[in-house]
């Protein structure tokens, strides 16, 4: 019997304007509608659905990756992105790439080179691609390549030159420079869990940075569930350099694992594992924010009926002037059939 399936995408941490409300909405819908489309399609797989979703949300220029990122300091989009699947564990990564319509479709794209073994010779596909090799990597394989400035959204830009400004007149009041990362979570009929991001990055970073979209353990986790080991799939945003330092998705995932209740589980993370580790004290205010899921089959005590528990949970953390927040999402519902039972929590 196929399970049941899920998407969920977010457009980051970041302070979003509410006058754009709408348009994150408009976004987020028409994601996750592409994404079903795949999930309900036969051979229909949680990596392809997640690749998708991003890449819609890289097309549409309201988000923070692909067409309408923040500009480097040289007034260029570089973008990375990531995606992993669960039933491998493969990952596949671009940096600071230019000139790539749909970077997440190059990742994905990497991933299922990947899951075929070896190339010849008994080379090991690459697992991270950098500026131009990245490009060049795509462009042979036939994905959307486009002039540079071609992705550059004139709301980004004349953000761009607002921030120059203010850097030039060496402004001391800290400005919002974006941490925003859209990305996907999902699962599929099958069973199989994939995760995924994608972003322009801090608006005037150095060229040539990268940032946690593309970093391994630290944009994105998935892995399916083995030997009573729960299934669990996350996508982070969030300061990019904060995040990595911290290896917080990572640690999220270990603590969703094992901890029973996932509420307590994410909390904990953004807590013990971001906002109040030693690796971030040099900075004034953090920021992350993740979406998650746990999958993982157990057994009804009042029937023989088999139970595919799915918690979906979404929250974020900020430390300001003092005073940590953290705040999340959790609701339930429960819906069974003849042979197998689904308990689902939160979004």
């Amino acid at each position: 019997m196929s399970q049941p399936v899920f998407i969920a995408v977010h457009v980051g941490a970041g302070r979003l304007a509410r006058s754009k409300e709408p348009k994150y909405k408009a976004a987020l819908a028409k994601a996750c509608q592409l994404a079903m489309i795949v999930l309900k399609r036969e051979g229909g797989t949680a990596a392809e659905a997640v690749a998708v979703a991003i890449a819609h949300l890289e097309n549409d220029p309201v988000t923070n990756a692909g067409y309408g990122s923040n500009l480097t300091l040289k007034g260029t989009v570089e973008c990375d992105a990531s995606l992993m699947t669960g039933q491998s564990g493969t990952f596949g990564a671009v940096g600071a790439v230019s000139g790539i319509k749909n970077p997440i479709l190059t990742a994905h794209h990497m991933v299922c080179e990947a899951e075929k073994g070896l190339m010849s010779l008994g080379r090991i596909p690459p697992m991270f691609l950098a500026g131009k090799g990245a490009k060049d990597w795509a462009q042979e394989r036939g994905h959307v390549i486009v002039e540079e400035e071609d992705l550059i959204d004139p709301n980004a830009y004349k953000t761009y030159l607002d921030h120059v400004g203010r850097l030039v007149e060496d402004e001391e009041d800290n400005v919002d420079l974006g941490h925003d990362t859209v990305g996907a979570i999902c699962h599929d009929q099958y069973g199989d869990i994939a995760a995924g991001v994608s972003s322009g990055g801090i608006s005037l970073k150095a060229p040539g940075r990268v940032g946690e979209a593309a970093m391994y353990g630290t944009g994105c986790w998935a892995q399916n569930e083995k030997e009573g080991q729960a299934g669990v799939a996350c996508s982070t945003t969030g300061t990019g350099e904060q995040i990595m330092r911290t290896l917080f998705t990572y640690k999220c995932v270990e603590r969703i694992s094992k901890q029973e209740d996932m509420k307590i589980a994410l909390v904990d993370s953004f807590n013990k594992d971001f906002l109040e580790s030693p690796c971030l004290d040099m900075y004034d205010e953090k920021s992350v924010g993740t979406i998650a899921l746990r999958t993982q089959k157990t057994r009804d005590t009042t029937s023989k009926d088999r139970v595919l528990v799915r918690t979906r949970y979404s929250g974020y953390g900020t430390y300001e002037k003092g005073l940590v927040t953290c705040q999340g999402h959790l609701k339930s519902q429960r819906k069974s059939s003849e042979h197998e039972k689904t308990v689902s929590a939160g979004r």
